[in-house]
């Protein structure tokens, strides 16, 4: 089967294990409300996840979300957290700094016992609250106090710039392409306040070679398609909706003509001896790993619309940037953009009618 068949063996990539080695905080010439120095202060990544994290949960939490130990390796999180306020990098909060982790209607009473104004939003109140009464006045109704950062706790964080845009929400999922917080971490090992959309770019780019090399001669598209997707988003959340359009293409293109194409093809080469319907079932095959997904057409929608595109602007941009890959598949350029065009319509008949067009033209080459 020439190219197809040399995709489907191989022996597998073996796996690299990451050691993230602590890094050390120096002296920033300033002390925390502890008087406990921010000299030669050991904090692991463990620790800087933490401190991002801390203002959001109160002392002596009894339950952490399982992500602080399946994502990140923080086991027994109390402790941890009391490590961190003994190097100076987080304190209790006081009652009235904890008023704006209570509930709207909890703080207009305490308000209204105050004999203070209790109308408006509720950073007002807890802003008029702090201004016109005393710890001493609000203790006993506020019972938690949760985590502040100190000075130097948000220095640190400063410093290490890379933790906040890990920890912010994103579109893609660093961890789907094996940069966990261990890997992501080691990027940043010498340069920890550097351009972090700069590095991981070039990480980008360092992978993408061997990944399409992998694919190329095993066969398998799947880390190869996932970082053309994540590129996309990456340029989408930058603004750069053209460019991250035709990065998306990219991505489905290799995902649709050879990532469920192979898989149909293995499928083909199985059952054309032993079953009847060996096209349509292989039809069938591609098209579960082919169809255009929900994810994938709001994806596309965002993108389109960052671009200014109608439905006929898009489909001549898909067809223009889909011509100039080099690599041949399932589906020719036009082919292709039909097929996107159908999920984006929500017509699965369609895109499963060009399943089965492509599986007889290229059952129909094979001996």
């Amino acid at each position: 089967m020439g190219l197809f068949s040399s995709l489907f063996g191989g022996k597998k990539e073996p796996k690299v294990t990451i050691e993230v080695k602590p890094t050390v905080v120096q002296n920033y010439g300033t002390q925390n409300q502890d008087n406990v120095p921010l000299k030669n202060v050991e904090s692991s990544v463990q620790d800087l996840v933490l401190l991002s994290l801390a203002e959001d949960y109160k002392v002596g939490e009894t339950k952490y979300p399982n992500y602080f130990r399946s994502r990140f390796g923080i086991g027994f999180p109390n402790e941890r957290f009391k490590q961190l306020e003994a190097k100076g990098l987080i304190r209790p909060s006081t009652a009235i700094e904890a008023l704006p982790h209570l509930k709207a209607s909890d703080i207009k009473a305490i308000a209204t016992k105050l004999g203070i104004k209790s109308s408006g939003k509720k950073e007002e109140l807890c802003s008029r609250i702090a201004e016109n009464a005393s710890e001493t006045d609000v203790e006993g109704d506020v019972p938690d106090r949760y985590w502040i950062l100190t000075e130097n706790g948000k220095l640190l964080l400063n410093e290490n710039s890379y933790i906040a845009f890990y920890m912010e929400k994103h579109k893609y999922n660093l961890e789907l392409l094996g940069l966990d917080i261990g890997a992501y971490a080691k990027l940043f090992a010498n340069k920890p306040n550097g351009r972090v959309r700069d590095i991981l770019w070039g990480e980008f780019n360092r992978r993408t070679p061997g990944l399409y090399k992998k694919g190329m001669t095993k066969g398998d598209f799947r880390d190869y398609c996932e970082l053309l997707k994540t590129m996309g988003l990456f340029l989408e959340e930058e603004g750069r909706h053209k460019d991250a359009l035709a990065m998306y293409l990219r991505y489905l293109h290799y995902n649709i003509n050879f990532h469920a194409g192979l898989s149909a093809m293995k499928h083909y080469s199985c059952m054309k001896k032993i079953e009847k319907n060996a096209v349509d079932s292989s039809a069938d095959m591609m098209f579960i790993y082919a169809e255009i997904l929900p994810f994938m057409a709001d994806d596309i929608q965002t993108m389109c619309n960052g671009c200014g595109f109608d439905s006929n602007q898009l489909y001549q941009f898909m067809v223009e940037i889909l011509s100039k890959e080099t690599d041949t598949g399932m589906f020719s350029p036009k082919e292709l953009a039909d097929f996107i065009m159908y999920g984006l319509n929500g017509d699965r008949e369609g895109q499963k009618q060009l399943c089965k067009v492509a599986m007889i033209a290229t059952a129909k080459k094979l001996p």
